[in-house]
């Protein structure tokens, strides 16, 4: 079963995304991202010029399989059957179909009402789905359930 985690009042998603994707780096932990094209597009653009110094390995899910398995990150904008991970990242406005393959999803809202609208759907239907879920207010560091 999945445990979902909501990360709310994100300023800056992208930002936000590369720590995420630095702590699953560090921790070992495969992460696939799915969101829109254009997010997708800024999110690779920004992992490959995080710093001189600190590379975060990624590809995308139309790379070859043995390139998926070997990334800590996968970046796709629709979830393959074929991709799979511990942790789930969600910026999409919609539950992605497949979510239930994964132990963790994580939900990043940025501050704009639409996508706090948009994640009060998706928190009803994780919630209706019998799933844990996890508050975490990205502003004050706060974790609630």
């Amino acid at each position: 079963m999945s445990t979902v985690a909501f990360h709310f009042n994100v300023s800056d998603r992208f930002d936000y995304v590369g720590r995420l994707a630095r702590k699953a780096q560090a921790t070992g932990t495969r992460a696939v991202l799915v969101a829109d094209a254009d997010v997708l597009e800024r999110i690779d653009r920004d992992l490959w010029c995080a710093s001189s110094t600190d590379f975060l390995p990624h590809c995308w899910a139309t790379a070859a399989t043995g390139m998926q398995v070997r990334s800590p990150l996968v970046l796709t904008s629709r979830l393959e059957p074929t991709l799979q991970g511990i942790v789930l990242v969600n910026l999409s406005a919609t539950v992605p179909e497949g979510y239930e393959r994964f132990d963790r999803v994580i939900e990043v809202v940025g501050l704009e009402e639409q996508e706090r609208s948009a994640a009060r759907q998706r928190w009803r239907h994780y919630a209706a789905a019998g799933l844990p879920l996890t508050r975490f207010d990205a502003q004050n560091r706060g974790v609630s359930k």
